[in-house]
Parts: C-alpha cells; sequence; structure tokens
C-alpha cells in the first residue's frame, strides 16, 4: 500500500501533490525499479481521492518517465530519475548515470515479462552486435512454402550477429547433402521437425519453431461479412490452404474464397475481376513477380485488403536466441 498524506490547504493541486509523493518513494528506493502500483481506482479507494484525481496524477509520472502503464498488465515504476528529451540530467558521475540508464533499460525489459537471465541474454546479443565482435551464427531456415520462408526468415534476421539462408523443404528432403556443411543451425516448424530428423539424421543441430496466426489478422478475417467476395493471392497452393483454414475458421462467406497463384497469372486485372477483397502473405511486395506488382499495388489502392500474418511466439524465439548465445560462445571459446 502507497501512504499519501494530502494537504488541501495547500495552493499545490492535489493530483501534483500525489505524483511529488510517489516520484519520492522512487527516488529514495521505497518503490523500486520493476515496483507494481495500485491500480486508478484502487489507489483512490486506499486513500479517498477521486478517481480522476490519481489518473491525473499517473499520467503526470508517466509522461516524466518514472512509470509505464501497460494494457492488462499494470502500472509499474520504470526509472528512479526523469526521462528529458535532450537525455539524461542530473547529479552524479557518469557511472551513476550509466547505471540510473540501465535502471531504467531494466525496468522496461521487465516489463515485458522477461527473466532477468532473459534480459541478460538480450543484453550480451546486444552488446556483441555494438562491438563488432566475435563470430556470426550461420542459420538456415526450411519450410514447405516461400512464404512461410519469408515469414520466418524476417523474424530471425533481427537477432544480433546471425546470417539467415532459405531453404525449400522439398529440394532438402530431396537431396539433404545439398544444405552447406558449415550451417550452425537449421530451423524449421514442428510440422516438420520428426521428417527433417530421419532425413537429415543430426547431421546439422536443429531448432524449431512455433508459428500462429496474429491477432490483427484474425481480426481482420473475422471482420470480413458474408456477402464479401474474397480472393486468396499467393504463390503457393500450400499456403493457400492455410488462408482457407484461417477462413474457415474465422470468417462466415456466403461464397468461398477464389485461390489466385501470382505464377500463374498473365493479367491480375482479369484474375481479381469481381473480388473485392484480398488475403495477401506478409512478404506480398518480394514475393510476387515484379511484372505484376504494378497491378497489385493498383488493386490494392482501391479494394480492401488483409494481410496473412504468422508470429513465431515468445517462447520460440527465446529459445533461439539461448541458442544462438550459446553457439556464440562455443565459437569465442574455440578462437
Amino acid at each position: 500500500m502507497i501512504h499519501i498524506s494530502i494537504d488541501t490547504n495547500r495552493p499545490l493541486p492535489i493530483y501534483q501533490q500525489l505524483a511529488a509523493q510517489i516520484t519520492a518513494d522512487i527516488q529514495q528506493g521505497v518503490l523500486p525499479v520493476g515496483t507494481k502500483l495500485p491500480t486508478v481506482r484502487a489507489l483512490a479507494a486506499e486513500n479517498g481521492l477521486a478517481v480522476g484525481t490519481v489518473r491525473q496524477a499517473y499520467d503526470a509520472l508517466v509522461r516524466q518517465g518514472y512509470i509505464v502503464m501497460n494494457q492488462g498488465r499494470g502500472t509499474f515504476v520504470r526509472s528512479v530519475v526523469p526521462i528529458h528529451p535532450g537525455g539524461l540530467r542530473g547529479p552524479g558521475s557518469r557511472k551513476e548515470q550509466a547505471l540510473l540508464a540501465i535502471d531504467r533499460a531494466l525496468g522496461e525489459i521487465l516489463d515485458l515479462g522477461l527473466s532477468p537471465r532473459e534480459a541478460r541474454i538480450f543484453f550480451d546479443l546486444k552488446l556483441r552486435e555494438l562491438e563488432g565482435m566475435g563470430p556470426v551464427v550461420k542459420i538456415g531456415v526450411t519450410d514447405c512454402n516461400p512464404e512461410a520462408l519469408a515469414e520466418i526468415k524476417k523474424q530471425i534476421a533481427p537477432l544480433p550477429k546471425v546470417e539467415v539462408f532459405c531453404y525449400p523443404l522439398d529440394d532438402v528432403l530431396l537431396s539433404p547433402a545439398a544444405l552447406p556443411s558449415n550451417l550452425d543451425l537449421l530451423v524449421s516448424t514442428a510440422t516438420h521437425a520428426a521428417q527433417l530428423a530421419d532425413v537429415l539424421g543430426g547431421a546439422h543441430p536443429m531448432a524449431t519453431v512455433v508459428m500462429s496466426l496474429s491477432l490483427d489478422t484474425a481480426a481482420g478475417l473475422a471482420r470480413l461479412g458474408p456477402d464479401r467476395k474474397v480472393g486468396i493471392l499467393c504463390d503457393s497452393l500450400r499456403f493457400s490452404e492455410l488462408i482457407l483454414g484461417g477462413c474457415a475458421r474465422y470468417c462466415d462467406l456466403d461464397t468461398p474464397p477464389q485461390v489466385i497463384l501470382w505464377g500463374q497469372e498473365k493479367s491480375l486485372k482479369e484474375a481479381l475481376a469481381g473480388l473485392d477483397t484480398l488475403l495477401l502473405p506478409t512478404a506480398y511486395k518480394d514475393l510476387c513477380p515484379e511484372a505484376l506488382l504494378g497491378e497489385l499495388e493498383t488493386y490494392l489502392e482501391q479494394h480492401r485488403s488483409v494481410i496473412y500474418h504468422y508470429e513465431m511466439d515468445q517462447g520460440s524465439l527465446l529459445s533461439l536466441t539461448r541458442q544462438v548465445q550459446e553457439l556464440l560462445n562455443a565459437e569465442l571459446e574455440a578462437m
């Protein structure tokens, strides 16, 4: 419980008195970084204050950088000094300033629900990136369709000190020896993990990731009315089957979606005639043949579209990040 003392005889507005007392508790360590604060309503009820007054105080603390309010998770202490547009200011040596900056960064990372151990992984990887030190981890990605390959690569590529290469699953299964021998890690989805393990026989270390439909995409599909004339435009039948499955789950269309593979179309204008909504993979600009891209962009300017986006779950990303760090550490020890 936060103990608040309000003096109504003071000229200072009540919300400012409240914000000042919470600020003092944060600066003095009474409320350490990461402390979860009461909700606006709870703090108001505990101290006999108006909900609007407490909300004003919290808003002021957010603007000053002392707290962060996360929808659905709560309000947390973020820093021990305010954030200024021009950077850190205030008394203290460079060491003290650096420690305060680290406190702030840790507060933000812990607000994301990561553990201290997971935070250390990301700090180490980022430091390696900034210092330009150490080797690079070569990651191969394989899956059964180019759309999924592009999705997985896009989400792995931002990891520091990695190079990502894509290999169609059919090619890997047909000729496993075609995979470069210097790959440090081969990544695929859980759907194909067992099949790959049988074919490769341990020739490459493997990592399995779980991909799921994003909430934005699910919501976009759910908003499609039953009278919509929907087209699915992509590169492969396999990915179109995934989209059809998503439509069956989230849509209630009077007419089934029409599947269009741009590699088989000479004119998108003719193929898309009569449709009012288009479903596309995330990387459609990279995958669509250049000769058809202009027609596609013109169509999208005039019609509704839903980007069909798959996300890697946080557990998969954290596990993959740990594996990358372990590979980097092993390489550094061998140098």
